[in-house]
């Protein structure tokens, strides 16, 4: 089944959308149902609040979708979300489920029950799309590998309004893909994936908010492609993993330099030392006396290099710690850490430390061909 690509959502098989927006009040509430796509994969609906109090979001909301149409209703989803956003008075809210739903076009009831909050029910129209209607997903299927990392061009949509492309990364066993370009999807500037055409032209990625989940999947925009355009070239910097290791534990304190082994990585503990509290912080954490973690992490092993040894295991236990990184961690262009500071009532008190599941920042280029016609 040939898949369509949709601004803003996505890849997606054939099937009925929402005509237009729609909306409906319970109270002071209101709800706008702003997309419903069904197709044979699943269903995709968004939605926004308004008129909220602003006190919605401080604990979690039973919530129920469905569709009907005559006497028969399909349940999109049933469970518990918080309103994130309720203190502004605006809440997003986007769902994707693997619920199926029939290709009902013309009218059909949605109705949304939120617990606390109201009973919604709008009346929306649905007409079919596909490849007549939306841009067509050109299948690439090319997968280059460094360093054991497979990364895989799925497919690309053309489109007028922007130029999409689907990546996938496979990482060695022991390892989980934690970002492709940029650590946690941030890309931007040296961490952003590169497009160009064979004139030379240059189509900039677009900056995409992540979620703040791994993802060994990405979806990525760029700028519309020209139309005398015949090839692409996408270049993927780098890729991101934590690897599935632990430092032996090393006795607390550390008074002078200590070489320990991370895996593959021997990096070095400089010195630890107690970080008083911050009276005056607005985080409760910060407040805390915290233990000071110098480290040297060796800079670029081959195309590897390490930008924290991961979390910390005092007396061989993580519950109940924090962390923060010297310097501090900008996801779009990441560097080592020097010093680690970790936080909690254990921390300062341990007798021994350990590290376990670092990030590494692993070097491509991974480059594509990828032809448009």
């Amino acid at each position: 089944m040939t898949a369509v690509y949709l601004p803003e959502v996505g890849f997606r098989p054939a099937g009925v959308r929402l005509v237009r927006p729609v909306n409906t009040s319970d109270g002071p509430r209101t709800l706008t149902l702003t997309d419903l796509i069904a197709t044979p994969q699943g269903t995709d609906l968004a939605y926004y609040l308004t008129g909220l109090k602003g006190d919605e979001g401080d604990e979690p909301r039973k919530e129920t979708v469905a569709v009907r149409r005559g006497g028969e209703q399909r349940v999109v989803t049933h469970g518990t979300f918080l309103l994130k956003g309720a203190h502004q008075r605006v809440v997003p809210r986007r769902i994707n489920s693997t619920k199926v739903i029939p290709p009902w076009t013309g009218q059909v009831e949605v109705a949304v029950g939120i617990a606390g909050v109201g009973e919604f029910h709008v009346d929306a129209q649905l007409s079919p799309f596909g490849p007549g209607t939306a841009t067509p997903r050109r299948d690439v299927n090319a997968t280059a590998t460094i360093e054991g990392i497979g990364v895989t061009v799925r497919g690309v949509g053309a489109a007028r309004e922007e130029t999409a492309i689907e990546i996938e990364a496979v990482v060695p066993e022991g390892e989980c893909c934690a970002g492709i370009g940029g650590y946690g999807g941030h890309r931007l500037g040296p961490t952003a994936l590169s497009l160009t055409d064979e004139s030379g032209r240059v189509y900039l990625e677009r900056w995409q908010e992540p979620d703040g989940r791994y993802d060994h999947q990405a979806l990525a925009l760029f700028q519309p492609v020209h139309p005398g355009a015949r090839e692409l070239e996408l270049t993927v910097p780098y890729i991101y993993v934590e690897e599935q290791v632990t430092t032996e534990a090393v006795d607390l304190p550390v008074t002078s330099p200590l070489d320990v082994r991370l895996g593959r990585y021997g990096i070095r503990l400089l010195g630890t030392s107690l970080v008083p509290g911050n009276a005056h912080a607005r985080s409760p954490r910060l407040r805390e006396p915290a233990l000071g973690v110098d480290v040297d992490l060796g800079g670029w092993h081959g195309d590897r290099r390490l930008l924290w040894p991961g979390p910390a295991l005092i007396d061989g236990d993580f519950c109940n710690l924090g962390f923060r990184t010297q310097p501090g961690m900008d996801m779009r262009q990441p560097e080592p850490a020097r010093r680690i500071e970790i936080f909690g009532s254990r921390a300062p008190a341990g007798r021994t430390l350990a590290f376990r599941r670092p990030l590494v920042q692993v070097r491509g280029p991974w480059t594509f061909r990828i032809p448009l016609a």
